[in-house]
């Protein structure tokens, strides 16, 4: 089965209008979020983490799905750092503040259109990053703290999901993902479906692991 393009997969976003899929997008990078703003950022890159927290806020007060200036302003105060004239070698939690970063530029590229391509390009995002760090747990010597528990959600997820053959991250975000996409398309036409009491609590959830990844990549030492 093809975790990425896998039609079951994507049926959810082609049901969706415009803002719909801007929420299931902006739902992904939230589930990306965490190590934005809890590893420090290299001090050459020159990121100020209050041009991160003006394009984070920016980026969550509007999801219509129409163009939005004040996150295409914040992604150009962003923008003005160093980190986007220079060669970059990431260690690996860097990779992912890089691609969630990139992440929030294809959002911004796409409001206005939010097509089904470019909301699938934004959350098979968020799939690839969860898999490569299954991948970069595999291949380490060290002990990632968390493998017990990680082996013991596996075995006891659902027979849709396991048939994949992920790990542990790639799983539980094809999970989050699901039920992201069911509240969404639940939801009242022209509802807010994050700001009810479902909505929050599915934040809370792509908040929960988001922190997981953090945990699992502080276990990778820095050069």
């Amino acid at each position: 089965m093809d975790w990425r393009y896998d039609e079951a997969l994507t049926t959810q976003i082609r049901r969706m209008d415009r803002a719909q899929r801007h929420q299931a997008a902006f739902l992904a990078l939230r589930r990306l979020q965490a190590p934005l703003v809890d590893i420090e950022m290299p001090g050459e890159w020159g990121v100020d983490p209050a041009a991160v927290d003006s394009l984070l806020r920016c980026g969550a007060a509007r999801l219509d799905g129409e163009p939005d200036d004040a996150l295409q302003q914040a992604i150009a105060e962003l923008s003005r750092a160093p980190l986007f004239e220079s060669e970059i070698d990431p260690e690996l939690a860097e990779s992912f503040q890089l691609e969630t970063i990139g992440g929030w530029i294809l959002l911004a590229e796409a409001l206005g259109e939010m097509s089904e391509v470019q909301t699938d390009r934004i959350i098979i995002l968020a799939r690839e990053q969860a898999d490569y760090l299954d991948r970069c747990i595999d291949d380490t010597l060290m002990v990632v703290e968390g493998e017990e528990f990680r082996e013991r959600y596996l075995a006891n997820t659902e027979d849709r999901l396991r048939a994949y053959g992920l790990g542990y991250f790639a799983t539980r975000n094809l999970e989050v993902e699901g039920r992201c996409h069911e509240v969404i398309l639940d939801a009242s036409a022209g509802g807010d479906p994050l700001s009810s009491g479902v909505g929050r609590e599915l934040l809370n959830s792509c908040d929960r692991y988001g922190r997981e990844m953090v945990s699992a990549l502080r276990a990778f030492p820095s050069e």
